[in-house]
């Protein structure tokens, strides 16, 4: 029997000899087939660049949550608003409009009335004080004034919405036929813009006079010839031109509240109102600063041919154009009946 243990005891030590050398080759092979793998991703990522990384794992065992991809970015808006969409947007910028306290509309309806009447002075300073072009070349003078100086009020007072009576005509009628202001509140916001554009207008007049821009002789017969003849004009002529007018100017608004840049609203504006003045026609708020602006530097004119002359006619013309051939034409093309 110790023969037999003693024959037995290589065998045992050479097998626990073998296990120990197993057991410490089993973790580098595992870990040469883990290298081994891991060289063989790379490879196929190199050849497939566009694929997305697998994130590793980390030590513990728990996969990794997959990469949020970054949000895209916000679509920007079309450069032009379709017709519908600026008759739409017409009808809720009258709901805004409606909702104003009176001291807001009075005090944008006075900044309206002086930047028209800003607009107005550069168009008598540069075209209506150019009486030898005017002579010489009829329609070049006549063009002068219409690209240089009312474009400017209009731009200024819709970047800056300040409240024009003109332009509330289009948009409160709009309001009205889609039902989203009632009769009250467009008799509301036409009074108290047209009595804050007077103001405005005539507040300016008074202040350039005081300042005596146009004190040099060509500007002061340039500015009382304006007054003198549009006073001078028929009751039917003044309410004609006053209709041709504002359809345009509120074309012009309808271009502006269609474009979705400031170049694509100065544009929209200036070829409207350019074309307005140059054809000679009339515009109820510049009237309320061109006339004075004459009277102050002595054109022959009373305060009742200022307003039973031109102001009325004009005004009743230029109310018509907005209802008409902007807001009631576009409601039968665009409003929901």
């Amino acid at each position: 029997q110790a023969v037999i243990s003693s024959a037995r005891s290589p065998a045992r030590s050479a097998m626990a000899v073998a296990s120990y050398s197993a057991a410490r080759a089993a973790p580098r092979a595992q870990c040469r087939r883990v290298r081994r793998a891991a060289g063989a991703a790379r490879a196929r990522a190199s050849l497939s660049p566009a694929a997305s990384p697998t994130p590793a794992a980390p030590s513990n065992g728990v996969p990794l949550a997959a990469p949020v991809p970054p949000a895209a970015p916000a679509p920007s808006p079309p450069p032009v608003v379709p017709p519908p969409g600026v008759f739409k947007a017409a009808t809720g910028v009258a709901a805004a409009k409606a909702a104003y306290p009176l001291a807001k509309t009075l005090a944008l309806g006075f900044t309206a009335g002086a930047l028209i009447g800003l607009g107005a002075l550069l168009m008598s300073f540069v075209g209506g004080a150019s009486p030898a072009l005017a002579s010489a070349n009829p329609g070049l003078g006549a063009f002068l004034r219409g690209a240089v100086g009312l474009p400017v009020g209009l731009f200024l007072v819709v970047s800056t919405g300040a409240e024009l009576f003109t332009g509330n005509v289009f948009v409160m009628l709009s309001g009205l036929l889609q039902k989203t202001v009632q009769p009250s509140d467009v008799a509301k916001n036409w009074a108290a813009s047209y009595a804050a554009n007077f103001a405005g207008s005539v507040f300016l007049a008074w202040l350039v006079f005081a300042a005596k821009t146009s004190a040099a002789p060509a500007f002061v017969s340039g500015v009382t010839a304006i007054a003198a003849a549009k006073v001078a004009l028929p009751f039917t002529v003044a309410v004609a031109r006053g209709v041709l007018c504002n359809w345009l100017v509120c074309l012009g608004v309808w271009g502006a509240m269609s474009a979705n840049s400031v170049a694509g609203k100065a544009i929209a504006i200036w070829l409207p109102i350019s074309t307005f003045i140059t054809l000679g026609f009339e515009h109820s708020v510049a009237n309320m600063f061109l006339i004075p602006h004459g009277m102050f530097y002595g054109a022959d004119v009373s305060v009742s041919q200022f307003l039973l002359n031109n102001i009325l006619p004009v005004t009743i013309g230029n109310i018509i154009g907005a209802a008409v051939f902007v807001t009631g034409v576009h409601f039968l093309a665009y409003g929901e009946k």
